[in-house]
C-alpha cells in the first residue's frame, strides 16, 4: 500500500538543492526565521517534517517513524543525512531524533496562548518540495484538561506537515503539528517536550519498539482494509481494534472508529471513538465522529452530553446543530432541541425552514438496517 508513496518520495528527494529549503515567506519576519528550524524527513511515513530543538536534537511525530530506528533528513541546502530515533515510552505522538551534525538556534517557546494568539504552521510542502509557512489561524477550542490533550486550531495545514512547527507571531514554538482535516487541525502543545525528553533513553528500547510496532500494525491494517473494498472479516476487525487501541493515538483511534462505522460495526466504532474522546474531549473531529456514531446507533441519550459540549465549543457547526435538533427531540431533551433551533435561526438562517418543519412535526427516528 505504501509503494506509490515511496515512489513519490524518490521524486521529492531529487528536487534541486535550491528548492529543498524554505519557500517564499509572507509572514512576520520572526515566523519566517523560525522556518530554519524545520526540515523534511522520511521514515515509516514517506514524507513529513521535524523541528530542530537544539544542536543534535529534533522532534517529530511517533506516527512518522513507527518502529523504524532511523529517519532520512533533508536539510535546507538539499543535503541528506540519517537521524536515530531516541527510544521512548512517552505515550503521546512524539519522538526525539538524534543527529549530531544538525544545528540551529533553539526556538523560544510559548506555553500560554489564547484564542487571540495568531498561529502559523511551518512544515514541508509536498507540492512545492520545500519547507513553507502557511496562512495563519487561531485556536478553535480550548485545550482540554487531560494529559494528552492537543491544541485545536484552524491555521492552514497540509499533508507533509506532520512533525512540523506551530508558532506564534513572534516565532515562538507553540506546538508540534500532529494531524487535522476539514479545517480543524491539531498540534501537540510545547509543554509536552520536557515530558518526552524525560521519557526517552536507551533503557526504553523494548517499550519503544512495542509502541512503534502497534503504530505500524494499526496503520498497515487500516490501509489493507481500505484497499480490500469489501466487508471486513471478524479476524481483521479484532486485529485492527487491538493494534489501534495499543497505540493510544487519538487520530488513529478516530480513523479506526470511522472504518468500523463504515462497516456498520457500531460496537467497535464506539469503542474506538469513546477511547479517543476520553483522551481529548475537546477534539472537534473526535467529538463530531462520536456524536454521529451514537446518532446512527439510535443512542440519542448517550449522544446528548456530547452535543452539549460540542455546541459550547463549536456553536456554528451545522452538523452538530442538525444532530442536536434531532437528538434533542428523539432523546427527550427538549431544552437541547430548543437551543439548537434558536442557534440555527440566529446563526444559520439558510437551514432554518427545514429545521423548523422538523421541530414542529418530527417523524419517528429511523431504524438502522442490519449489516450485510
Amino acid at each position: 500500500m505504501r509503494k506509490s508513496f515511496l515512489f513519490a518520495l524518490s521524486v521529492l528527494l531529487l528536487v534541486p538543492a535550491s528548492r529543498a529549503g524554505a519557500d517564499r515567506c509572507d509572514a512576520p519576519a520572526p515566523v519566517c526565521a523560525a522556518a530554519k528550524n524545520v526540515v523534511m524527513i522520511s521514515s515509516f511515513e514517506p514524507v513529513g517534517s521535524a523541528v530542530i530543538l537544539e544542536k543534535g536534537l529534533l522532534v517529530t511525530n511517533r506516527h512518522m517513524v513507527a518502529d523504524n530506528p532511523v529517519v532520512d533528513v533533508v536539510l535546507a541546502d538539499g543535503s541528506k543525512l540519517k537521524a536515530r530515533v531516541a527510544p521512548s515510552d512517552y505515550p503521546g505522538d512524539l519522538v526525539e531524533l538524534l543527529a549530531p551534525d544538525i544545528d540551529a538556534a533553539p526556538l523560544p517557546r510559548n506555553e500560554k496562548i489564547s484564542p487571540d494568539t495568531t498561529l502559523y504552521v511551518i512544515g514541508f510542502d509536498v507540492g512545492r518540495g520545500a519547507v513553507r509557512v502557511y496562512a495563519p489561524g487561531h485556536l478553535i477550542a480550548p485545550k482540554a484538561d487531560t494529559p494528552l490533550a492537543r491544541l485545536h486550531h484552524d491555521a492552514r495545514s497540509l499533508p507533509g506537515n506532520s512533525g512540523g512547527a506551530l508558532v506564534d507571531a513572534t516565532g515562538a514554538l507553540v506546538g508540534i503539528i500532529a494531524s487535522g482535516g476539514e479545517g480543524r487541525n491539531e498540534a501537540i502543545p510545547v509543554d509536552a517536550l520536557p515530558r518526552l525528553h524525560a521519557s526517552s533513553g536507551p533503557d526504553k528500547i523494548e517499550v519503544s519498539l512495542g509502541i512503534g510496532r502497534a503504530y505500524r500494525r494499526c496503520v498497515e491494517r487500516l490501509d489493507d482494509a481500505r484497499a480490500a473494498r469489501q466487508r471486513m472479516s471478524e479476524g481483521d476487525a479484532i486485529k485492527i481494534s487491538a493494534a489501534c487501541l495499543a497505540t493510544g493515538n487519538r487520530q488513529l483511534l478516530d480513523l479506526a472508529g470511522q472504518m468500523f462505522g463504515t462497516n456498520r460495526d457500531l460496537p467497535r466504532a464506539l469503542e474506538m471513538l469513546e477511547a479517543s474522546y476520553r483522551i481529548d474531549p475537546n477534539a472537534p473531529n473526535a467529538l463530531i465522529s462520536l456524536a454521529v456514531t451514537y446518532h446512527i446507533a439510535g443512542r440519542f441519550k448517550d449522544e446528548i452530553p456530547i452535543l452539549y459540549r460540542g455546541l459550547k465549543l463549536l456553536p456554528d457547526e451545522p452538523q452538530l446543530l442538525r444532530l442536536a435538533l434531532q437528538a434533542g427531540i428523539w432523546g427527550g431533551d427538549r431544552e437541547l432541541a430548543d437551543m439548537a433551533m434558536r442557534q440555527i435561526e440566529t446563526r444559520l438562517p439558510e437551514m432554518a425552514p427545514a429545521a423548523r418543519r422538523f421541530y414542529d412535526a418530527s417523524p419517528p427516528p429511523p431504524r438502522m438496517k442490519p449489516p450485510g
